[in-house]
């Protein structure tokens, strides 16, 4: 027989266990896994090859390639923790303290931080100030705008749609948004503006609004580029910019050298590529080789194929990330599993719209291949919670 007690400690029928989301866990995602890992093996290699002049002359050629190696070696780490030992719930409970910390990062390295080109963007951490390895804070706030934007809707259901909600929901966008440029990096604010954007419009069942938001700044920038307003809006630097990316030979051996060298990289790689290591741009012809334009040495060195074959791998990221998004278990999972595919992906359209001088000119990494420690490390541990998603799908 049993007591009223016991019967109050029942669950009742039909009501979910608390061990649900766990009992029905899956292996993980090895096609998405694998692509990660490939890109990270052909990105370390490319750093070498990109940076070897560059580092050669700097007494030690291996620089680059060691600081590259250990963001690798973390990510991989980051990858086992986020997909294996711990779960997208868990992670979104700290969302709060992981949103507010990395602010507060921002804060610190434009205040204290490393400039470099009059940017601000680096924290260096050594013994007595030395930096032998630097902390970039913006690329942990990507992650941190992504959870905390999910767990906002997630909690806020059909409130967020209305003025108020919205007003939060932008906000929570807006202030890392204004860190970020205050330290001078419009690159990373445009990122999370497209991760803001996207995770909106797939949880908002109004379609309409989006369009016409779209269209005011689709409007405006066609407006400046037609009547050659680049500098009235945006300033002198970056409108000339914007008139070098029009027609780089306005600046040849200025604003427009990065976008013409790169060119010639890509156009000398032919199909195939000069080979392994021959690039000619990297021999500080092309700035930034190992960064932002290391995609121009690949092309350079492996062709377009070479090339085609990296873009395919990255393809299958955002295949993998999106199926995850749509066999995701609840609302939380599939607007964080959207807005990693989402980072991802924007990261590599622009960066290849860059090289290619089909975007104007700005300063975002290639993921997974791009050098730089903290950009390699953030985005891996971001494919192990998108990993830890796909482990969790929906009940048939």
């Amino acid at each position: 027989m049993v007591t009223k007690k016991e019967r109050t400690r029942m669950p009742a029928i039909g009501a979910p266990k608390p061990a649900d989301l766990y009992s029905t866990r899956r292996e993980i995602d090895y096609i998405l896994l694998g692509a990660t890992l490939i890109l990270v093996g052909i990105g370390l290699v490319m750093v070498f090859s990109a940076s070897y002049y560059s580092a050669m002359h700097s007494g030690n050629i291996y620089s680059y390639f060691s600081t590259q190696a250990l963001g690798a070696v973390l990510g991989l780490l980051a990858i086992y923790l986020f997909s294996t030992l711990t779960n997208y719930k868990l992670v979104s409970k700290f969302s709060k303290i992981f949103y507010l910390i990395s602010c507060a990062l921002l804060v610190y390295v434009r205040l204290f931080g490393r400039e470099i080109n009059g940017a601000f963007r680096w924290i260096d951490i050594g013994p007595a100030g030395s930096a032998w390895f630097t902390f970039q804070p913006s690329e942990l706030m990507k992650v941190a705008v992504i959870v905390m934007l999910a767990v906002y809707i997630n909690n806020n259901k059909e409130r967020v749609f209305t003025f108020k909600g919205l007003a939060g929901y932008f906000l929570l966008a807006f202030i890392p948004m204004l860190l970020v440029l205050w330290g001078r990096n419009l690159s990373t604010a445009i990122i999370i503006l497209a991760i803001a954007f996207v995770i909106y419009f797939l949880a908002s069942p109004y379609f309409w609004r989006f369009i016409i938001f779209a269209a005011i700044p689709i409007g405006f920038i066609w407006a400046v580029l037609t009547f050659n307003l680049e500098r009235v809006f945006f300033g002198d630097v970056r409108g000339l910019r914007l008139e070098t990316w029009q027609d780089p030979f306005l600046d040849p051996q200025g604003a427009g050298f990065q976008s013409i060298q790169s060119l010639f990289a890509v156009a000398s790689g032919g199909l195939f590529g000069r080979g392994l290591g021959n690039s000619m741009q990297k021999m500080y012809y092309l700035p930034e080789s190992q960064n932002d334009f290391i995609f121009a040495i690949i092309v350079e060195e492996l062709g377009l194929f070479g090339g085609l074959i990296i873009l395919g791998l990255f393809g299958v990221i955002v295949w993998r990330g999106i199926r995850a998004a749509i066999n995701a278990r609840d609302k939380l999972s599939l607007l964080i599993a959207t807005g990693i595919t989402t980072m991802i992906a924007v990261q590599v359209i622009i960066n290849v719209g860059v090289v290619t001088n089909t975007l104007p000119n700005t300063g975002i990494p290639m993921p997974f291949i791009s050098y730089g420690g903290t950009s390699i490390a953030v985005t891996m541990a971001a494919v192990g919670l998108l990993l830890n998603i796909t482990r969790y799908p929906k009940e048939n």
